[in-house]
């Protein structure tokens, strides 16, 4: 009886060390995988980034063409930009005082 005690605790433990390893093999697939994919959103943040910067100053160097272009319609767009958005912020204000 003892043997077959000895013999069954062996086959379990036996067992247990073939999963322990699967599982160690599956881990180190998954961290593969992880790695790969920060390294996949990092390259990809970056990317995005540098176009972003490259639209920015698109979008600048436009600006600066236009304004040289057309000076007055530039200062009254300005203008009446500053006005629009000065007369809402003193309706927002004027609307939050009453509440």
């Amino acid at each position: 009886m003892e043997e077959n005690d000895k013999s069954s605790l062996l086959g379990k433990a036996r067992h247990v060390g073939e999963r322990l390893m699967e599982a160690g093999g599956e881990i180190s697939r998954l961290k593969t995988e992880a790695s790969q994919a920060v390294e996949d959103t990092v390259t990809e943040a970056k990317r995005l980034a540098k176009r972003s910067r490259y639209a920015a100053e698109d979008l600048i160097d436009d600006a600066a063409h236009r304004v040289k272009r057309d000076p007055l319609r530039s200062v009254a767009m300005g203008l009446a930009i500053g006005f629009g958005l000065g007369a809402m912020a003193v309706w927002l204000a004027t609307r939050n005082a009453k509440e």
